[in-house]
């Protein structure tokens, strides 16, 4: 490994959130990794890790090229007739891509009632995912703009350039480079293309992972870590009924919102379940009142009293959310388990909004890096185990690797057992297993 990325490394552990003004000497920056702590997470973790993630770059994962062109066309054909329906329901052609104009002919041409919606600093309504799902019933174009603006997006930010980087290398192979650096709190990102931020949920976005392919004679094996951040939050916090819950093996979201709700959890609503399930996952980014009625559909005063309801019967996170908050005023910076730190200097700000958001950071950080940490050290484990596995996708909490068909049954039995055990929680850790010729059989 070079010096420049040694340095590179030390310097984004001392500095994650690039604010400093560091030395470039390698042995001055190591002096300061010593004295934070931080020298074991440098020297046994991000070190190790990065010939590994250049390796997953230059291994790449298949795509099949003419299912790309095939979705590519079919792509531009809905889209197309997409348009000239948009067109005739609004009396005339316009730039669908512009908020200027869509705002003009919704709410002014056609005269839509923007109950709900609110303005830009232009003065124009808005017109982002949230505006047109408030306005859907309202009018026969906006379901049909909101279908346009899905395939768009498939079609420009992913199609396109997935089918350009496939036919271009030799391999067919995309190669997308994974960033260590990148991120304050650790965790991987990718770029050229951003294969973490490839679509689910829709049948295009199956449609689109199928294209994502094993190699012949290989299968995509999938190992997810389940709900890993919620885990490291109820071991990190010591929370009693949360820990009991992962111990039991019992649906967390489905146990929140009964004792949130003070009913029995075989009496939870799936709806009730989901309002749970998105304060779970806010609480680690330190969710308020507010954004958790804008993404429930809670009135305010609802959203305020769920929280409360939560933070009483889950009492330890909120004990421990306090302590954290606290720490982080006294030193200026917090950290997670193993040792990793992130200085918060807003956190005694006297502007607000400052001080709220390094609040939140505060909160976030201490639980998604150690997730983020495991997973690293998952993959230092396994390439020491299976060196010749290729490991081509780190995906969040997900790994997937192109493995050999003889081979699979019991990969995936030791791999799943090297994730589960690479660190230890005070609940169980889960990894889920999925198996298939391409990623859509996988996710």
């Amino acid at each position: 490994m070079t010096e420049a990325k040694k340095t590179e490394i030390a310097k984004w552990l001392l500095d994650p959130d690039g604010t400093q003004s560091l030395p470039h000497d390698l042995t001055v920056l190591e002096e300061k990794l010593r004295h934070y702590g931080l020298w074991k997470i440098y020297e046994e973790l991000e070190l190790p890790l990065a010939p590994i993630l250049d390796e997953m770059r230059k291994v790449g994962i298949a795509v099949d090229v003419a299912l790309l062109q095939t979705l590519s066309k079919k792509l531009e054909k809905e889209l197309t007739a997409l348009t000239k329906s948009i067109y005739a329901d609004a009396g005339g052609p316009f730039n669908i891509n512009s908020p200027k104009q869509l705002s003009a002919v919704l709410f002014e041409k056609l005269s839509i009632s923007p109950r709900g919606i609110p303005r830009r600093s232009t003065g124009a309504y808005s017109t982002d995912a949230g505006a047109l799902e408030t306005i859907r019933e309202r009018h026969a174009i906006v379901p049909a703009i909101l279908k346009y603006r899905e395939l768009f997006k498939v079609q420009s930010t992913y199609v396109a350039p997935l089918l350009e980087l496939g036919a271009t290398s030799k391999d067919h192979r995309i190669h997308a480079t994974l960033l260590q650096t990148s991120t304050a709190t650790g965790r991987l990102s990718s770029e050229n293309p951003n294969l973490q931020n490839i679509p689910t949920g829709t049948d295009i976005a199956k449609e689109l992972r199928v294209a994502f392919v094993a190699s012949p004679g290989t299968t995509l094996l999938s190992l997810d870590y389940s709900q890993i951040e919620l885990r490291v939050m109820a071991s990190v916090s010591g929370d009693s009924k949360m820990i009991e819950a992962f111990k039991n093996n019992e649906d967390i979201h489905k146990i929140t919102a009964a004792s949130v709700l003070g009913i029995a959890p075989d009496k939870v609503s799936k709806e009730e379940r989901q309002m749970a399930k998105t304060l779970n996952f806010g609480i680690i980014y330190g969710m308020g009142p507010q954004a958790f009625a804008r993404q429930s559909g809670l009135s305010y005063i609802e959203a305020e009293e769920f929280i409360t309801q939560y933070f009483r019967n889950f009492s330890g996170i909120q004990q421990w959310q306090e302590r954290t908050i606290m720490k982080a005023r006294e030193t200026g910076y917090v950290e997670n388990l193993n040792g990793r730190k992130r200085w918060v200097p807003n956190i005694i700000s006297p502007n607000q909004r400052s001080a709220s958001e390094a609040r939140r950071a505060a909160i976030n950080m201490p639980i998604q890096s150690l997730a983020a940490d495991m997973l690293k050290m998952a993959m230092i484990a396994v390439r020491r185990v299976f060196p010749d596995i290729p490991l081509i996708l780190s995906i969040h909490d997900e790994l997937v690797f192109e493995v050999p068909d003889g081979m699979l049954k019991k990969a995936a039995t030791e791999l799943r057992r090297i994730m589960e055990s690479v660190y230890q929680l005070s609940v169980p850790v889960k990894v889920d297993a999925a198996s298939g010729k391409n990623w859509a059989a996988i996710s």
